[in-house]
């Protein structure tokens, strides 16, 4: 009997040990299945775009999951994937969505047993949000819809989704929708209101995160017993790290090529 092939991601390392004897001591999580969707939050600043790219170059390198990429953001931080087709950016970002949610429904009517796993990556949700909202309500209504039906039954198909947003208000989610995530990191400073919202205070009498800096996080992880105050090291070369999730981005297939795949029957696997 073949025993099931488990990876481990780094989400940071414990803090304490960090600042007080300079040991690193991994915070990990067990991929893909048993922590299939990931909520960063945090203000401008706080360090997620650059944990989230560290996330996903751990994912792409270890070939842990394949991701696609809808930045509604568009800032510098992700310049270097322009032009890949597993990346799109601005307004750009609701047609990787769609794609994305196409090939999920299209895998879950076929019952197929995907052996990879898939990762949507959405970076700025409010912002889409708001844009979607400018359009027409029904637009904002579709978009929640759609991404909440991924966060309930993905994990089961394969299928996760990271989402970067500065403040995970209730608003921002459908009903249920939060509590689908495996893992909460919420970086730098939490607001009173945020660390409540978040669930912090279930394990913790008072937010200690009012001395954090950039990178530094509180990590609610299902399955541990413990909220985990972790620190997300420091990339020194950010460009060397974006080549490199640009390449795994570029040697993986699109999704307009999986959603033809899953119709005609034929394998999505690499």
């Amino acid at each position: 009997m073949i025993a099931e092939r488990t990876m481990e991601m780094i989400l940071g390392y414990n803090r304490n040990d960090w600042e007080q004897f300079q040991i690193k001591n991994p915070v990990e999580i067990v991929l893909p299945k048993k922590t299939s969707n990931i909520l960063i939050a945090g203000k401008s600043g706080s360090g997620k775009s650059l944990s989230a790219r560290w996330y996903l170059w751990q994912l792409l390198h270890n070939r842990e999951s394949l991701v696609y990429i809808a930045d509604y953001k568009a800032g510098e931080e992700y310049e270097a994937f322009e032009g890949s087709p597993s990346y799109t950016s601005g307004e750009k970002a609701f047609d990787m969505i769609n794609d994305f949610y196409q090939f999920f429904t299209e895998v879950r009517s076929r019952k197929l047993r995907l052996q990879q796993h898939y990762t949507l990556f959405i970076e700025e949700w409010f912002g889409l949000l708001t844009y979607a909202e400018n359009q027409s309500k029904k637009l904002k209504t579709e978009l929640m819809a759609k991404i909440g039906e991924i966060l309930a039954v993905g994990r089961g198909l394969n299928i996760g989704i990271m989402i970067c947003v500065q403040r995970a208000d209730a608003s921002h989610f459908s009903a249920g929708m939060r509590e689908q995530f495996q893992v909460v990191n919420c970086m730098g400073r939490c607001s009173a209101e945020q660390f409540r919202m978040l669930g912090f205070n279930s394990e913790l009498e008072s937010n200690p995160t009012s001395r954090y800096g950039a990178g530094e996080a509180l990590a609610l992880i299902d399955g541990q017993e413990s909220i985990k105050e972790i620190k997300v090291p420091f990339i020194r070369n950010e460009a060397v790290l974006c080549d490199q999730i640009r390449h795994h981005l570029q040697c993986q297939p699109s999704l307009p090529k999986l959603i033809r795949a899953v119709a005609g029957g034929e394998s999505t696997e690499q």
